[in-house]
């Protein structure tokens, strides 16, 4: 073949066409979604789906409540990140059933009232207190992202000996309640109540809950005072990375709650569809069916008689 056949027009038309759809697959099967589990950028959450590979478990990312009925619930761990939305109470009911029957939820929010929301729709105890917490002594690049030092032995001899927020809050537990501090800041930690970045009279230095556990029937529910612990870019800060996977291991499936998030990619929310619901794949075959069958009739060669004369 030669090069002048690569350089016609048609050959050109056709390279276009190609990279065309190639950038709106690669467009339309990844997210720029904050906490995104399909966001690979820093600011993304799919290093949750790489932990719960990482472990042997199998990811689904949830679109819609009804997940929580389809899964095993002593079996599963789901995560709700972030949530953009507020969950109805019929949808709190179905998670809150899903806990009730042996489920573990993991809520991880910090200054918006959803997660007090949603923690209150499921039975928990735990509050996310909405204030700054800075430590003076233990943190990165600043004081707003507190290594938090002292764990629990459930994840300590697992290899994680501390985890790092990023602009997060802690989490208030009453004295009443069952609850398990799992992971707490240092003694050298405030909260920042007036945003100043310095300790204040009114802002005493103490440790501060910011993972907990407590158990909500035959489940359990842990509450992480900060989202962005889950981030791609704070997976390596401290043990967080050993921390999510900690999080995950001991279970068959790991549900991604978006049900209430930001949009997802539409091919990848195509494909979840398309998976959950055995009526839309009939569908979807019986379309292909009848196109295959209309391409075979267009592609067939006439056989009208002709007449030699």
């Amino acid at each position: 073949m030669r090069l002048d056949d690569f350089l016609s027009p048609r050959a050109l038309l056709a390279a276009l066409v190609a990279v065309c759809l190639l950038t709106l697959v690669v467009a339309g099967a990844t997210s720029t979604s904050a906490f995104g589990a399909f966001n690979g950028q820093w600011d993304g959450a799919s290093s949750v789906r790489a932990a719960a590979e990482t472990v042997g478990a199998e990811p689904t990312v949830a679109l819609e409540t009804t997940a929580y009925d389809e899964q095993d619930p002593n079996e599963t761990v789901a995560f709700v990140i972030a949530p953009s939305e507020t969950y109805t109470d019929a949808e709190l009911g179905r998670m809150r059933q899903f806990v009730q029957a042996g489920g573990t939820l993991v809520v991880a929010e910090d200054f918006t009232p959803r997660g007090d929301e949603l923690l209150a729709g499921v039975g928990a105890d735990a509050r996310f207190d909405g204030r700054l917490v800075r430590d003076m002594r233990y943190h990165g690049p600043t004081t707003a992202m507190p290594t938090a030092t002292n764990v629990s032995e459930q994840f300590s001899a697992t290899g994680v000996n501390a985890v790092m927020l990023n602009h997060g809050t802690v989490v208030e537990v009453p004295n009443e309640s069952n609850a398990t501090t799992l992971v707490s800041t240092s003694e050298y930690s405030y909260l920042d109540v007036n945003d100043d970045g310095q300790p204040n009279d009114d802002e005493p230095f103490r440790s501060y809950p910011v993972v907990v556990a407590e158990n909500v029937g035959e489940g359990r529910v842990v509450t992480v005072s900060d989202p962005s612990v889950f981030i791609n870019a704070m997976q390596d800060r401290a043990d967080n990375r050993a921390f999510t996977e900690q999080l995950v291991s001991g279970h068959d499936t790991v549900v991604l709650d978006y049900s209430h998030a930001d949009s997802q990619p539409p091919i990848r929310s195509a494909l979840i569809l398309l998976r959950g619901s055995p009526l839309v794949q009939v569908g979807v075959g019986l379309v292909g069916l009848f196109l295959a069958g209309v391409l075979a009739r267009e592609g067939r060669p006439s056989w009208s008689r002709r007449s030699d004369e």
